[in-house]
């Protein structure tokens, strides 16, 4: 069995270990003699450098409570209301970064746990404020299983695209010499960055009378369509409630930037939540559907946020 087919077999396994895969795809790297897959590897087995940025699938929702306490009564667990928040500090209020290797998030998944993130910084800037007359004894944000889940399944699904796409170029691949080039290089590195670090925008450089606007990569037609067709094909996802919900919320941030001028900032931040939202479970479907077509272009168009 070729090693193209056996990262294929070893991703369409529920059970696969995350790890063992990338270790293949480190083999597969050098053979195809691509230093950028490589890398991509050693970081998501070893964790992110602080020099390195985190990719966005990386990027954790994160809810954050605090406890008080005054000579009478103890409140263990209330939710921090973002508007207490200072307003520069609210999305990495909501949001983490985790740039730890990936077997650490593998771990969270297996054992069906979420993650405790303490902040002590924060108890001082709570005292008096959400309930006068307690003092705030401990501040402290929760990250939920289903977001290492969708992290592990982020990796799969970019590792299986990249298996499949390579495989399409050159089905022996997997089993070239190290460093024979299998693959042309102009082909192999825009592959590895599109599928691994994401689509770089246009920009127009030493040219003049003329105006340039992007959406996260879509025009403003793309992106109505896009909003029109996940919005009629969602349910087919068959998303939990909770990641319904928060689908929902991004998609409608997505159809009021079809009003007017998009606001680029807004459009990339929804698309690319939507895209860590619903990657799996869109992987998932592409590997059932008898016909998926449309899911194929939706994989597509959220690829360029």
């Amino acid at each position: 069995m070729s090693l193209l087919r056996e990262i294929q077999i070893d991703l369409a396994s529920a059970a696969v270990d995350v790890t063992i895969v990338l270790r293949k795809c480190k083999i597969l790297a050098a053979r195809l003699g691509s230093k950028e897959f490589a890398q991509w590897v050693d970081w998501e087995l070893s964790g992110y450098p602080e020099s390195q940025p985190i990719p966005e699938y990386r990027r954790l929702s994160i809810t954050y409570y605090a406890s008080f306490s005054n000579s009478a009564w103890s409140i263990s667990k209330r939710a921090v209301p973002l508007q207490l928040v200072p307003e520069k500090h609210r999305e990495q209020f909501q949001y983490v970064e985790f740039s730890e290797g990936i077997a650490k998030a593998a771990s969270f998944v297996r054992e069906k746990r979420g993650a405790i993130v303490q902040k002590p910084e924060m108890i001082f800037a709570l005292q008096g404020t959400m309930y006068p007359g307690f003092a705030c004894q401990g501040v402290w944000g929760e990250i939920a299983e289903i977001e290492f889940e969708q992290l592990v399944s982020a990796v799969k699904n970019r590792i299986l695209d990249f298996a499949l796409k390579i495989e399409d170029e050159n089905p022996n691949a997997g089993e070239a010499l190290p460093n024979s080039r299998p693959v042309p290089t102009e082909k192999l590195q825009p592959l590895v960055q599109n599928t691994f670090f994401g689509p770089v925008g246009n920009l127009a450089q030493n040219s003049q009378h003329f105006s340039q606007a992007t959406s996260g990569g879509l025009d403003t037609d793309g992106l109505s369509k896009l909003v029109n067709e996940i919005t009629n094909h969602l349910a087919e996802l068959n998303l939990d409630a909770h990641q319904m919900k928060r689908a929902e919320a991004q998609i409608a941030a997505l159809k009021a930037e079809t009003i007017g001028n998009p606001d680029p900032t807004v459009v990339t931040q929804a698309g690319r939540t939507l895209r860590n939202i619903t990657e799996g479970a869109i992987g998932s479907l592409l590997a059932t559907a008898t016909q998926p077509g449309i899911w194929q272009w939706i994989q597509q168009a959220l690829a360029n946020f």
